[in-house]
């Protein structure tokens, strides 16, 4: 899989229009403990935010925005790693490792509304590994209905992973099976394995081939193995793409067609000293069988392109250097509507002055890394995997010595369109607006609030769409955290 880089110039169109609802929480000040902060989701507390870092601190806000809740979570005998939060109608199940003897447990507490816990925890799982190692190589992956969660995790020897542990649990914490997966690869194969679980509850491991031995890159073929949730038989088959693959593909579950859907950007030209994307594949199958329903392989229309670029398309390569691909959204009749995002990391050595003992000072010199968010493309699929329609929205996001905090975009899909949402500068002196794209193709950019007057400063990539038609937007600014609520 490889990338590229290439700075396209960019034209930027702007309509004032009136905001959606948009509601803020009081300002809390963040305590230097916790440097990370995650939307969890809604329920009938209200909305739930984890905090993280040297402790956990829980806060939930009611529909008024107020902060109804707000408790730090001690676990018993002082070990606990709190590795997931699944919220209930109301309370929460915590899921957390902890160490007894020389294994490593994995538990379920519940708590209630206030985060106290209600009765004894259950064991979830057990790991005959360190605390340490397990809390670095644990994974999850939850049901589209919330109603399963998968754990995944490699069991080492020698130097190699031996299998993937799974476990699959529904909402009561009832283990629906637990099984093993034969690998027996280096470690190094499996930086890039991903697993899935359908609303039935069944599993899904997929990673990559091995490296080919003549030039030492993974090939462009992945392996599944499937768990079926009624007897835990697994069934392994192999998908493919036949075209270079460019960036990092897409797995989706279609739970109505009970299909698997891969996809993601090709790059026709194959070589590593120039690579790019030239079109788009599409592969649906089977997901209990692995066979093949449909495949595609669209190269970007040479309209797309003269939208994307604004020069004629008719003697250019059509190809794109710096977009990867963010959401996939499948759609009921068996198609999706894939979006992809314009990064460029980049630095620069900056000349600083330096004092000296001499009467002429010196000169230093210092890295600055910049990174810059542009424009986003999105593509309509066919359930045949033709193009519906394509659209460009542009966007422009340039920041320093930042890894592009506050850049990017929340997402939020709403019946017959979705929202893009990102700040039109990055400082606190931007505007939050946002992209409305239709089931049609058609797009509207409009602005929903100055950040200044607001005294927030938003961070888009980490919003969360919580409701059909609410997204909540964390906000740090000075050291204060705000919640950003924004409804349709």
């Amino acid at each position: 899989m490889r990338t590229g880089a290439l700075l396209l110039s960019l034209l930027f169109w702007q309509a004032i229009a009136v905001a959606q609802t948009s509601d803020f929480s009081a300002p809390t000040r963040m305590s230097a403990k916790l440097n990370r902060v995650r939307i969890i989701g809604k329920n009938q507390d209200g909305y739930v935010v984890r905090f993280s870092g040297n402790e956990e601190l829980i806060h939930v806000y009611d529909n008024e925005m107020k902060l109804a809740c707000a408790r730090t979570l001690d676990f018993k005998g002082g070990d606990g790693s709190l590795q997931q939060i699944l919220l209930n109608k109301t309370g929460a199940s915590l899921i957390y490792l902890h160490t007894e003897k020389k294994q490593t447990l994995l538990m379920m507490q519940p708590v209630n509304s206030k985060y106290i816990e209600q009765g004894k925890p259950l064991v979830v799982d057990t790991f005959d590994d360190r605390h340490d190692l397990v809390d670095n190589n644990l994974h999850f992956k939850i049901s589209l209905d919330q109603n399963y969660m998968l754990f995944y995790y490699p069991v080492f020897e020698g130097g190699r992973i031996k299998s993937m542990q799974m476990t699959c649990i529904d909402r009561a914490a009832t283990v629906v099976y637990k099984t093993y997966v034969p690998i027996n690869r280096p470690e190094k194969d499996m930086e890039y394995a991903k697993a899935l679980v359908d609303n039935a509850g069944n599993g899904y491991l997929i990673f990559t081939a091995e490296k080919n031995g003549k030039d030492n890159v993974y090939g462009d073929d992945y392996f599944v193995t499937r768990i079926d949730k009624t007897d835990g038989k697994q069934t392994s088959y192999t998908i493919k793409c036949e075209k270079e693959i460019f960036g990092e593909p897409q797995f989706e579950m279609d739970n109505v067609n009970g299909a698997l859907v891969f996809c993601g950007f090709y790059d026709e030209k194959g070589d590593p000293a120039d690579a790019a994307a030239n079109g788009f594949f599409f592969l649906r199958y089977d997901a209990p069988s692995g066979v093949v329903k449909q495949s595609s392989y669209t190269p970007f229309p040479a309209s797309f392109m003269s939208s994307l670029t604004g020069r004629d398309a008719a003697g250019m390569s059509n190809r794109l250097f710096t977009f990867n691909i963010r959401k996939a959204l499948l759609r009921l009749d068996g198609g999706a509507l894939i979006t992809a995002e314009s990064v460029i990391t980049d630095k620069r050595e900056v000349v600083t002055m330096s004092p000296s003992t001499m009467s002429t000072p010196y000169n230093t010199y210092r890295t600055v890394y910049t990174f810059a968010y542009n424009d986003i493309i999105a593509f309509s699929f066919k359930p045949d995997g033709t193009i519906d329609w394509d659209a460009v929205m542009r966007k422009k996001q340039l920041s320093e010595e930042d890894a592009g905090f506050n850049s990017s975009f929340a997402f939020i899909n709403e019946k017959d369109k979705v929202h893009f949402l990102y700040l039109d500068e990055i400082s606190t002196g931007g505007s939050l607006n946002e992209y409305k794209l239709t089931s049609k193709g058609t797009t509207e950019r409009v602005i929903l609030f100055g950040q200044e007057e607001k005294d927030v400063y938003i961070i888009p990539k980490l919003g969360k769409q919580v409701a059909p038609n609410e997204l909540v937007i964390p906000s740090v600014k000075n050291g204060s955290f705000r919640l950003v609520r924004v409804q349709y």
